[in-house]
C-alpha cells in the first residue's frame, strides 16, 4: 500500500511538432513538479487515417495525420536538456525496431544527457510499428526476454562478449560506453500484461509500467509480480507505474458527454477482448481480439470503423478511461495506492475530443499534483 502523498506524478512528454512547443512544455512539465515526463515510440498511431476527420475530432484541423511523432531518442534528449528534476521515461519501446546493444548505447546516452533522469520503458512492441514495416513480429516475447539479457550484458562490461540466442547471436560485441553513476544504470520498467510478461518483470525489471488496468487486476497483476521477484530473490527497488488516459474537467458530466465522443470511442476499441467480455461484451473485431498483436489502423477504412465505433458500450469507456473532477481523480488514485501503485502518468487526453476543454482539464490536473504533493 502506498500513501498517496508519496505517489509520484507523470505527465506525457511533448512528442508533436511544432519543436518550439516541445521546448516550452517540456519546461512547464519540470517547473510544475511533475515527477516523469512519459514519451511514446511510434512509427503509426492508434487510430484508423479513415476517421481522422473534421467530424471525428478537431485536432483534424491542427494536425494532418494520427500517425505523427518525433523520434523518440531525440526528443527525450532535447527534453532533457532543457529540464533538471523531471524523470524522462520511453512509455514505451521495443527491441525489434531497436537493436538491443543499440538500445543500451542509446539509454546510457541519455543517462549522460539527463544527468541520471532516463527510464527504459520498454516492451514486446505494437504490431502496427513492426509488420507494416517488413518487420517479424513473431517470437516477440522471445526477442525481449533476449533483449534484456544483452542490455544487462552489455551494461556490466565494457569487454568484449558472446551472445548465442535464438534471435540474436553476437560474437566479440562491444559498446564500452559506461553508466554515468557505475552503481547505477539506467532503471528499466518493463510494459506487461500477460502471464509471461509478468514473469520478465520480475526477472530483468527495475519497475512495472502497464495501461488501463482496473485497481484489483491491478493489484493482482502486481501481486503476480512480487511472488516471481521472491522465488528469484529479487530484493532491489522496484516501482510500481502505471499509465492511463484521462477525461477531466470540473463538471463530470461534462467528461461523461466527451466519452460518448466518437474518437474517444475508437482508442476504447484499443481494449482487449478479454476487457469486453469480463464486462459482458463481445469486441467488435473478434472474440480473440488483442489490440497489441491484432490491430494495424491503418488497415480499416471508414466503414468499419465507425461501425465498431458505434458498438463501444458506456461500461467499456468507463474502465477505459480515468476520468471525473479533481475530487474523483484522488479518489480513484488512491484506490490505485491501496493496491500499491507508486507512480502514475495522467495522460490528459481531453482535449482530443473538445478543444475548448483543454484550459478545464489542465485545471482538474493541477488540483490533483497540488494534492498529493501535499
Amino acid at each position: 500500500m502506498t500513501d498517496i502523498h508519496d505517489l509520484e506524478i507523470g505527465a506525457p512528454g511533448p512528442f508533436l511538432p511544432p519543436y518550439e512547443n516541445v521546448v516550452r512544455n517540456a519546461k512547464t512539465i519540470d517547473s510544475l513538479g511533475y515527477d516523469s515526463m512519459a514519451f511514446p515510440d511510434h512509427f503509426a498511431g492508434f487510430i484508423p487515417e479513415s476517421v481522422w476527420t473534421q467530424d471525428v475530432t478537431p485536432l483534424s484541423f491542427l494536425q494532418q495525420s494520427p500517425h505523427t511523432y518525433y523520434e523518440l531518442a531525440s526528443i527525450m534528449a532535447a527534453c532533457a536538456s532543457v529540464t533538471e528534476k523531471v524523470k524522462l521515461i520511453s512509455a514505451v519501446t521495443e527491441p525489434i525496431r531497436r537493436h538491443p546493444v543499440l538500445l543500451a548505447q542509446t539509454f546510457l546516452t541519455l543517462d549522460h544527457i539527463s544527468n541520471g533522469r532516463a527510464i527504459l520503458g520498454i516492451g514486446a512492441g505494437e504490431i502496427e510499428n513492426i509488420e507494416p514495416y517488413g518487420l517479424n513480429y513473431s517470437g516477440q516475447v522471445g526477442k525481449l526476454r533476449e533483449a534484456l539479457e544483452i542490455i544487462h550484458l552489455v551494461w556490466k562490461t565494457h569487454e568484449p562478449f558472446n551472445y548465442d540466442g535464438n534471435f540474436w547471436k553476437l560474437k566479440d560485441a562491444v559498446m564500452s560506453l559506461r553508466p554515468l553513476n557505475p552503481e547505477r544504470p539506467p532503471p528499466i520498467w518493463i510494459a506487461a500484461m500477460g502471464p509471461k510478461m509478468l514473469k520478465i518483470t520480475a526477472e530483468f525489471g527495475d519497475g512495472w509500467i502497464p495501461t488501463h488496468l482496473p485497481p484489483s487486476i491491478y493489484g493482482d497483476r502486481l501481486k503476480t509480480i512480487g511472488k516471481h521477484r521472491q522465488k528469484l530473490a529479487k530484493t532491489g527497488p522496484f516501482t510500481a507505474a502505471l499509465w492511463n488516459w484521462c477525461i477531466l474537467d470540473e463538471d463530470e458530466s461534462v467528461c461523461d458527454k466527451l466519452k460518448e465522443n466518437a474518437l474517444a470511442k475508437a482508442f476504447a476499441l484499443l481494449q482487449p477482448s478479454d476487457g469486453w467480455e469480463r464486462l459482458g461484451y463481445e469486441h467488435p473485431f473478434g472474440k480473440d481480439f488483442y489490440s497489441l498483436t491484432d490491430y494495424v489502423p491503418m488497415r480499416y477504412d471508414r466503414k468499419t470503423t465507425m461501425k465498431a465505433i458505434e458498438q463501444v458500450p458506456k461500461e467499456v469507456l468507463d474502465e477505459f478511461y480515468i476520468s471525473g473532477n479533481s475530487e474523483a481523480i484522488i479518489k480513484m488514485l488512491e484506490e490505485y495506492c491501496r493496491f500499491g501503485l507508486q507512480h502514475m502518468i495522467l495522460w490528459n487526453v481531453t482535449g482530443m475530443f473538445d478543444l475548448e476543454r483543454v484550459k478545464s482539464s489542465y485545471k482538474v490536473v493541477k488540483e490533483v499534483l497540488n494534492y498529493v504533493k501535499g
